[in-house]
C-alpha cells in the first residue's frame, strides 16, 4: 500500500502530526518527529512525551497522520486503526532503530502503530502558479531562508532562558 513517493515523503519530512480523538470527543493534535514506515501496510512514532496521545489509542483506535515534505508543499494523509505497543518485538525493534539513526537516547513509554487503511496525497495549491516540483522548492527554498532570517533575529533578540 505504501508507495516509494510515500516512502520517500516520511523519510525526508521525519516530522508528521498525528490525530487521535479525546475522551470528550476533541480532536488531539500532535507532532511526532519520529515517524518512520515500519512495513507495507504499516508506519509508527515513538511515544516520548505523548501520554494523550496514547491514552487516546487506547480507548479510541483510529489515528490519522499527515506527512507533508516542507519545500515540495506535498505530502499525504494516512488513516487507519492504531495499536500500542510496549516491551514486545515491534516496540524493541523500532526504538533500536530510531534511536541508532537519532544517534540518541531518551526514553520511550510505547510504540504507536498506524495500520494503513487509507492513504489519500496533499498537495499545495501553490502548484497552480509553478510549473515543475523543482520550481515550488526553489521558491520555498529561498522563502525559507528568509524566514529563517527572520526567526534568528527573533532569538538574537529574545531574553535568554535563565538570564534578566
Amino acid at each position: 500500500m505504501l508507495t516509494d513517493d510515500m516512502r520517500a515523503v516520511i523519510e525526508s519530512a521525519h516530522l508528521c502530526f498525528a490525530a487521535t480523538i479525546s475522551a470528550d470527543g476533541r480532536p488531539n493534535l500532535s507532532p511526532k518527529g519520529t515517524i518512520r514506515v515500519l512495513d507495507e501496510g504499516h508506519l509508527f512514532f515513538l511515544d516520548i512525551a505523548s501520554p494523550r496521545t496514547r491514552a487516546n489509542v487506547l480507548a479510541r483506535r483510529w489515528m490519522e497522520i499527515n506527512v507533508v515534505e516542507q519545500l515540495s508543499r506535498r505530502g499525504y494523509r494516512f488513516a487507519g486503526p492504531a495499536s500500542v505497543h510496549v516491551d514486545d518485538e515491534i516496540y524493541r525493534g523500532a526504538r533500536s532503530r530510531v534511536l541508532g539513526e537519532e544517534g540518541v537516547e531518551f526514553p520511550v513509554a510505547s510504540v504507536i502503530v498506524l495500520a494503513v487503511e487509507r492513504a489519500e496525497p496533499i498537495v499545495s495549491p501553490g502548484y497552480d502558479h509553478v510549473e515543475t516540483e523543482g520550481e515550488m522548492r526553489a521558491s520555498w527554498r529561498a522563502r525559507r531562508a528568509a524566514l529563517d532570517r527572520e526567526f534568528e533575529g527573533y532569538l538574537s533578540r529574545r531574553a535568554r532562558p535563565g538570564s534578566t
